[in-house]
């Protein structure tokens, strides 16, 4: 069978929930299908528009409320450790992420007195947070890497698995001991690494479609990182494995060579149907792999935030723009919350020749669907390349 990039994208884009409409239907059930399908679902700290978590679940479920995965949270179907980075991610695979809990212990020191202190205080009083351990020094730090002392003995409890997040109060982590949140009957059976790198094959194969072995490993690289070893033989003996095995197969693509299942293959050809556009955040799972990003959408995607400002060539906090099965441009965009405004800053399409009329019909669509995950009844465009854009789309969105 002959594999085009367009297969791969559209397979890659049916497993990520964004081929199509309703693809994991809606409400509570579809953000738990997502979850599961992604394998993680991302949760990053900054908020010029919907934080990460939020906004890719916005773009698959279209009704997505903040209260569902709060809900998901409070009734242990999900959890929240490092999977990429620090993520969701579904119960039934607390398991393999022990691996990484027990690596973190063997391989960190921490404060042993304080972290005492805290594990009694949460044994005794329930669950805390850690602005309910009052920082002893006097002066006052700024930054990740100068945390009060209770708070960098709290992160490390819960990598190391003795803590968990029983939810979090608005953005903050409310830390319990591990024994009260682990609902009854969870297998916290210890993965061979055979195991575990069998489970990352595999889950990361559902979630792309198809992968190259660097694409299977990529999004767990830093989990390895954690744990303190090297999975790359292992993950590619696994690879052999489930080849021998048939649950993997093999196909040619770009003088590369992906992995696939028998079952996903036989879903292609795939029909696109009725084209959307959908307004991605930077940290979607569809685009985190930049590399794979440019390979099968021949879209060079960076965010631009960790440059300084003189080096930016489309904003601050650009969001690549899914049109169809192509990625045809980006948006760096701000929620001003208390105007209640979506401020378009910059907008610039890949190719004008895209300009048709269903595209902007579709375009203004995706953009007053970001402004309403965000809030905001209003959208102001400041600037667009091409010019023309800015005032094609000025009786669209407003």
């Amino acid at each position: 069978m002959t594999i085009t990039r367009r297969d791969a994208r559209r397979l890659f884009l049916h497993q990520q929930g964004l081929l199509k409409k309703h693809q994991f239907g809606t409400g509570k059930g579809a953000v738990l299908s997502t979850i599961r399908r992604l394998s993680y679902l991302q949760i990053d700290t900054i908020s010029v528009v919907r934080r990460a978590h939020e906004h890719i679940l916005a773009t698959r479920v279209e009704n997505f409320d903040a209260k569902m995965l709060l809900d998901l949270h409070k009734s242990r179907q999900i959890f929240e450790y490092w999977g990429h980075a620090a993520a969701y991610l579904p119960f039934e695979h607390y398991r393999f992420y022990l691996p990484v809990m027990h690596g973190w212990t063997a391989t960190r020191k921490t404060d042993k007195r304080l972290a005492a202190h805290i594990l009694n205080r949460i044994e005794a009083e329930g669950p805390l947070q850690s602005k309910d351990f009052k920082d002893p020094r006097k002066n006052k730090q700024n930054g990740w890497w100068q945390w009060k002392p209770a708070k960098r003995v709290l992160e490390h409890l819960f990598l190391a698995g003795e803590l968990m997040v029983t939810h979090r109060n608005g953005f903050q982590k409310i830390y319990d001991l591990r024994d009260r949140v682990l609902p009854v009957g969870t297998d916290t059976s210890l993965p061979s690494r055979e195991e575990w790198a069998q489970f990352i094959v595999q889950t990361m194969v559902q979630a792309l479609g198809m992968a190259r072995e660097q694409d299977l490993g990529y999004a767990r690289s830093s989990i390895q990182q954690l744990a303190g070893v090297q999975l790359k033989q292992d993950l590619r003996t696994a690879i052999d494995q489930l080849t021998e095995s048939g649950e993997l197969v093999t196909v040619p693509l770009d003088e590369a060579i992906y992995y696939t299942t028998p079952c996903l293959l036989s879903l292609l050809p795939i029909k696109l149907g009725k084209r959307r556009v959908r307004i991605l955040s930077p940290f979607d799972n569809l685009v985190i792999n930049r590399q794979r990003t440019k390979l099968l959408f021949e879209f060079d995607y960076q965010l631009e935030c960790y440059l300084p400002a003189e080096k930016r060539k489309y904003g601050y906090f650009s969001l690549p723009i899914l049109w169809g099965d192509l990625l045809v441009g980006r948006l760096d965009a701000k929620a001003d919350r208390k105007a209640e405004v979506l401020v378009v800053k910059h907008l610039v399409l890949e190719d004008q020749g895209k300009i048709t009329e269903p595209f902007l019909v579709a375009l203004a669509d995706g953009i007053q669907q970001l402004a309403r995950i965000n809030y905001c009844p209003t959208v102001v465009i400041e600037q667009t390349r091409p010019g023309t854009l800015r005032k094609l789309l000025s009786g669209l969105v407003g």
